[in-house]
This record gives C-alpha cells, sequence and structure tokens, in this order.
C-alpha cells in the first residue's frame, strides 16, 4: 500500500537526547505505523528539499505502549514508531533552524500526486 508523503511524518521528538543528538545531524521523528525507511527517506527529502536535507540512512524504532494510572484507573498509554535520521548534508527544522526561510501567505502541505514520486524513487534505487 503506497503512503501519502504529507503522512509519513507525524511530529518531531524532541528530548534531551535527541537534542544532543542534533548536533551530529541525526533527527528523531515520530512516523505513522505503517512507514518503511525508503518512505522516511523521501518524505524528510521532499518536505524539506529547501533546506537541502540529504538523507545518509533511517534507523527505525517501535516504541511499545507503556502502563498509565489515575487514581484507581489503570490504561495505557499508545505506543508508536520513530525514525532516526541521519543526514548527509543540510537540515530539518525543528526548533525553527535558520535552513529554511519562512515564507507567509502559504500553505504548508500540498496535495501532490504520490504515485509518481514513488515510481521516480523506485527508478533511482533500481539504478544504483
Amino acid at each position: 500500500m503506497k503512503m501519502n508523503i504529507n503522512d509519513v511524518i507525524i511530529q518531531p521528538v524532541i528530548t534531551e537526547k535527541t537534542s544532543n543528538l542534533l548536533s551530529s545531524n541525526v533527527y528523531t521523528l515520530m512516523v505513522d505505523s505503517r512507514a518503511t525507511k525508503i518512505d522516511v527517506k523521501i518524505a524528510v527529502e521532499y518536505i524539506f528539499s529547501k533546506s537541502n536535507a540529504k538523507v545518509s540512512k533511517v534507523n527505525m524504532i517501535k516504541v511499545k505502549r507503556k502502563t498509565k494510572s489515575l487514581g484507581k484507573y489503570h490504561g495505557f498509554k499508545k505506543g508508536y514508531k520513530k525514525a532516526m535520521v541521519f543526514l548527509k548534508e543540510g537540515s530539518i527544522p525543528v526548533y525553527g533552524a535558520k535552513g529554511i526561510e519562512k515564507e507567509k501567505n502559504k500553505k504548508t502541505l500540498k496535495i501532490i500526486d504520490t504515485e509518481k514520486l514513488m515510481e521516480q524513487a523506485e527508478k533511482k534505487t533500481k539504478k544504483q
């Protein structure tokens, strides 16, 4: 099943440890549970193309659900999937980095032809 490129990345994971990894060009993102490494790579390079983000590798981690209690009630926090994205060059503006300019009066998400992008990416991987 092909995913829409705008639905792959949900939000950045910002903790003390991930903030320390930013200096070595490693970004941690919460992604859709159906996303693959290739989907994440294509999404990051397309969405952050203005900041010249080039991905060298992607590591995927499934975070399991954790127990949570509130008084006498017990339940679970949702599990999720996160991706650690290693960049060769460029940056991902997690904290509003200087790598991308702010554009006024423009929508942030666009509807794009995902199938065409996936076909182009598959052709590139076959050539390599």
